[in-house]
């Protein structure tokens, strides 16, 4: 049994939880917050049998896991310390803010022989399988990717009030909370990238608000992506090769893939999700299977993507022209 604990109290804690209660292989045994009462409502709410802990030095000796959902920008400091002391970790999205700062999380965890997983959900649906199966039957060239969510933040956003997702240093808004979804997907679906070019809207303190991004990977797959935290739109997908055009919706879950032929204009249906899914399950399920097996060579795989995605992120953060404020 797998000892495990959390960090942070927010709705994706939730979800992790109410997963986690449902594995025969994981005991979540304490939760963490600074403020050690929010742990205590949190563990009521959620009936958990578990000790809430205010103190790194306390959760420590108590876990043999990690799920961290705490702001972006404390990723990377919190999964250190624990990667250090050979606790397995499995962290939200995205690594760390910083390119060489992700390098670094996957270095300490080989370092230590423990498992570092970025807990992003899309590469570990099954369906991905077979969206992964299609382009490499189809061999694209060409790709749009949308996705847009307007926050609920908002409001308080055009009143100049920014919490942690569009706080500038702990979350950094759209580009780092909302288009790591695409940007993943993308270098899963096609390789390492290497070429960007975007534009985006910024809020007055710099944090993402939209954004418009052009990647080229290094097999010259070209994708176009659109992401905004402003507005919502259909967020449709569709990837172009010579042999015809697949679409999908929803490309952080995949709701919807189709393949629509270039000979006959037939399209076909390659999935579809007709009923409630547990995100969490699969990667909760990989994430138990990694740390059993010691599988470092799918360790270093996904952290390979994650940290290709962070080094895109940066690269549009820094070379993005920045063409009008919110």
């Amino acid at each position: 049994m797998i000892k495990i604990g959390t960090i942070g109290t927010s709705n994706i804690t939730k979800k992790f939880v109410k997963s986690a209660v449902n594995s025969e292989s994981i005991k979540i045994v304490c939760c963490y917050s600074r403020n050690k009462q929010k742990a205590k409502d949190f563990i009521l709410e959620n009936n958990l049998n578990a000790k809430a802990v205010d103190s790194f030095n306390v959760l420590v000796d108590e876990v043999d896991a990690l799920y961290i959902a705490s702001p972006n920008g404390l990723h990377y400091e919190q999964a250190k310390y624990f990667l250090s002391q050979q606790k397995h970790v499995l962290l939200e999205k995205p690594l760390a803010l910083n390119y060489e700062q992700a390098c670094e999380l996957a270095s300490v965890a080989e370092v230590n022989k423990v498992i570092l997983m970025e807990a992003f959900r899309t590469a570990h649906l099954p369906q991905f399988k077979k969206l992964f199966e299609l382009c490499s039957d189809t061999q694209p060239f060409l790709a749009n990717f949308s996705i847009t969510q307007y926050s609920s933040r908002m409001p308080n956003v055009k009143k100049g009030i920014y919490d942690s997702v569009f706080d500038e240093y702990l979350g950094k808004g759209s580009t780092y909370d909302l288009l790591i979804y695409p940007v993943e997907l993308s270098i899963a679906l096609f390789g390492p990238v290497k070429e960007v070019k975007s534009m985006r809207l910024t809020l007055p303190n710099n944090s993402g608000l939209n954004d418009l991004v052009i990647i080229r990977h290094k097999n010259n797959v070209l994708v176009n992506i659109t992401c905004s935290k402003a507005s919502k739109g259909s967020n449709y997908n569709e990837i172009l090769s010579d042999n015809g055009t697949i679409d999908f919706i929803d490309n952080s879950h995949l709701k919807e893939i189709n393949f629509t032929s270039l000979n006959n204009s037939k399209k076909t249906n390659i999935y579809t999700q007709n009923e409630e899914v547990d995100f969490f399950d699969y990667e909760l399920k990989l994430f138990i299977k990694m740390i059993e097996n010691n599988d470092y060579n799918v360790r270093n795989y996904l952290l390979d993507i994650s940290c290709e995605a962070v080094k895109v992120l940066n690269w549009v953060e820094k070379n993005s022209e920045k063409w009008g404020e919110y």
